[in-house]
């Protein structure tokens, strides 16, 4: 059974995120609580001292963590019809407000009821992590997005969240990986490939069959231990696409950080897809 140490300290880092947000959580039910008690309309400017949480989420996981704030269900605000009170590390040491397009009318609007990371704490009432997808709202990278619901008398008000960088947990996660005598793959809940050290099998893809040697405990991923070795996509047509995610290592194909090479501009470029699982 797989027992890597990395494997551990990404499931303690996670942990320590999902604690953190629930603190920005636990605060924006506070405040509506206190509005509802004092029969008073929550505001947009009522939200705002969740900018401190945010802001010491993000400067104790620097580089692994890209945003992090709350996002409000529609109707809760008496200023406006939905709202993001979402902050991103513009640097190691200054924050700012992410700014999103909510006007319906639009062509830039972001519906964000409609994504997963926001419809299933809403649906189920509990934490979850979505991923691997390209955020296009926010960070533009390959991301898991950790959400919990926010509840207030009992009534569902929104989420409270925090954007993980998809490249710094498969950095993570590829030693312990390599680290065993088959290839390895670490699948997330919806069966997407996390981390692979199979040269044909790339982060996003959906995880091919394999003998499952662990659970991540708290976190809802596995690793699998694949049968046979699985032959790269070779050939003219895959060649030009395959060539730049790929290196040789003593004369056996090998494939360095997926994530890490696949920069915001070459996403931009090559991936006509938005904020969705991919």
């Amino acid at each position: 059974m797989l027992t890597g140490t990395e494997l551990t300290s990404i499931v303690s880092r996670i942990e320590r995120i999902l604690s953190g947000v629930e603190r920005i959580g636990a605060l924006v039910a506070s405040i509506a609580t206190d509005a509802d008690v004092h029969g008073r309309a929550l505001c947009r400017e009522d939200i705002g001292p969740i900018r401190l949480l945010a802001a010491e989420l993000l400067r104790d996981h620097p580089g692994f963590i890209a945003g992090a704030g709350a996002v409000l269900a529609p109707g809760v605000l008496a200023d406006a019809p939905q709202w993001l009170e979402w902050w991103w590390a513009e640097t190691p040491t200054t924050v700012q407000r992410l700014r999103v397009d909510l006007d319906p009318a639009s062509a830039d609007y972001s519906d964000y009821t409609t994504t997963e990371w926001y419809r299933t704490p809403e649906r189920s009432g509990r934490w979850s992590i979505i991923g691997p997808y390209v955020d296009y709202i926010c960070t533009h990278q390959y991301t898991f997005t950790l959400s919990a619901p926010v509840r207030c008398a009992g009534r569902f008000i929104g989420v409270a969240g925090a954007d993980i960088l998809a490249a710094q947990v498969e950095r993570l996660a590829l030693p312990a990986l390599h680290a065993q005598a088959a290839d390895a793959v670490l699948v997330s809940a919806a069966g997407r490939v996390i981390a692979s050290t199979a040269a044909a099998i790339t982060p996003g893809m959906i995880a091919p069959p394999g003998r499952v040697i662990a659970d991540l405990g708290t976190l809802p991923w596995q690793v699998r231990e694949l049968a046979t070795p699985l032959r790269p996509l070779r050939g003219p047509l895959m060649d030009p696409l395959m060539d730049p995610l790929m290196g040789r290592k003593g004369g056996v194909i090998s494939r360095p950080s997926f994530f890490s090479i696949m920069s915001s501009e070459i996403i931009d470029k090559a991936i006509p897809f938005g904020k969705a699982d991919v």
